[in-house]
């Protein structure tokens, strides 16, 4: 009899550690659609931005009032609602050039050696205008719009040591130059990576992969890859002055 009240007190013991408050269940991670919205959503709404472009692969030509020149890297830094300054750096007869560029709206100002660095009221790569970048037609909206096999990837970190959830998919060339600042033009089907910032839902870097196929249609054995970093969402700041460039008064200023 004593084993058996034993064994009793030894179950009931036994159920009342195992019965303790449920496990609190893990937060859902928002679909890939919901995280792509948001990132669309969030960097249309922003009062400025800046975008650091990079390339590797095969190199990428520019036509440009100067010449064709191959593209590098840019940085362009963007004030609501419509303006624009960057730094492009290309080579131009083999030669590392770096281009200043100004833009409002439609209208441009650019500068480099060639023009003796001063500024002229002309456009360096025609068609390029920053308020494209959030139109809902045309602007990051549009350029996430078209993804298709959208599909999330996981949390992730980036170099920088941010934390950020990673989305895979893929979208026409044509449909996605926005997020080039409408410099570049990627062609055919390209695949899209974007990693959101894991705390606020701000696109933190996008990643184009594209196929190169040369002139004489011959798919080239490496891709290039393109890598647009996304930082300084609404900080506040002023552009660069741009002395001599028409365009480029009265200075806008980002809200803070």
């Amino acid at each position: 009899m004593k084993t058996l009240w034993l064994s009793l007190l030894a179950m009931i013991i036994f159920s009342a550690g195992c019965g303790g408050a449920p496990a609190a269940s893990p937060t859902p991670t928002p679909t890939p659609l919901a995280l792509v919205t948001q990132a669309a959503s969030s960097i249309r709404d922003a009062a400025s931005f800046r975008l650091d472009v990079s390339q590797t692969g095969p190199d990428y030509s520019i036509g440009t009032v100067y010449a064709p020149v191959i593209f590098r890297r840019a940085s362009a830094q963007y004030i609501a609602p419509g303006t624009m300054q960057a730094s492009v750096r290309v080579l131009a007869a083999g030669l590392p050039v770096d281009v200043d560029v100004f833009a409002r709206g439609p209208q441009q100002c650019y500068r480099a050696i060639w023009t003796g660095n001063s500024w002229l009221n002309e456009p360096f790569a025609p068609g390029v205008d920053p308020q494209s970048l959030i139109a809902e037609e045309t602007g990051f909206q549009a350029a996430l719009d078209a993804l298709v096999d959208v599909r999330f990837v996981g949390e992730e970190a980036l170099e920088n040591g941010a934390r950020v959830l990673h989305i895979s998919g893929s979208a026409d060339g044509s449909r996605v130059t926005a997020l080039l600042v409408g410099l570049i033009a990627p062609q055919g089907t390209v695949g899209v990576d974007l990693f959101t910032d894991a705390q606020t839902g701000y696109p933190a870097r996008f990643t184009l992969t594209e196929t190169v196929v040369d002139e004489f249609g011959v798919r080239q054995p490496e891709p290039r890859v393109w890598t647009i970093d996304v930082s300084d969402i609404n900080a506040a700041g002023t552009l660069p002055a741009a002395d001599g460039c028409e365009v480029a008064a009265p200075e806008a200023t980002a809200a803070p």
